[in-house]
């Protein structure tokens, strides 16, 4: 059985005097993914996904109501099994809270704690889709969801709970139709 691909570090752009509140906010919330923010130009954002324990949402959900005003209700998906909630970063960046029923699933009970957050599960790249394709393909990543050739649509590479999201710019993100743009990003994935 292959293990699953892992958001090991991610780098990001956000405007040079919100970097000391992002890396207090984000301090104990990426789990396995180191997350670093560098200073950009503009008003860079983003579209990330932090992946919850498949069975530990309710208790994050009321842990992220006290933290972070949220970008309408929560969105349940029975195609991918998920319930997510999205909210605004400092930067503007766009954050989801996801959790895979069935996936990375602790067993814990009570409330959440932000060390139970296991790492990156989404990582949005905006751009002409099958170039991004193209620079995923030589780490053995596919499309497994979604498609490239209608501009509308998301493409979904690697696999349910550690997606990259290839977006066209200007495409709409969830859940307030935020038109994507392209910003420097950088990553490492492992096993």
């Amino acid at each position: 059985m292959l293990r699953p691909v892992r958001f090991v570090e991610v780098t990001l752009a956000a405007p040079p005097d919100r970097l000391a509140e992002l890396e207090t906010f984000y301090a104990r919330m990426t789990g396995e993914t180191t997350l670093r923010f560098r200073a950009g130009e503009g008003e860079p954002f983003y579209h990330f996904a932090l992946l919850l324990p498949g069975d530990r949402f309710d208790a994050a959900l009321a842990w992220a109501e006290k933290r972070v005003e949220l970008l309408g209700g929560v969105f349940e998906s029975e195609n991918w099994d998920s319930r997510a909630v999205y909210f605004h970063d400092a930067a503007g960046n766009i954050v989801e809270l996801i959790a895979h029923h069935g996936l990375e699933e602790n067993g814990r009970s009570g409330p959440f704690h932000a060390e139970e957050i296991v790492g990156f599960s989404e990582l949005g790249l905006v751009g002409d889709r099958r170039e991004l394709l193209g620079e995923l393909a030589p780490l053995g990543l596919s499309v497994w969801a979604g498609e490239l050739d209608e501009p509308e649509r998301l493409a979904f590479v690697g696999e349910k709970g550690r997606t990259f999201i290839l977006a066209q710019a200007d495409r709409g993100w969830l859940p307030l139709g935020r038109p994507a743009e392209v910003h420097p990003v950088e990553y490492v994935v492992g096993a």
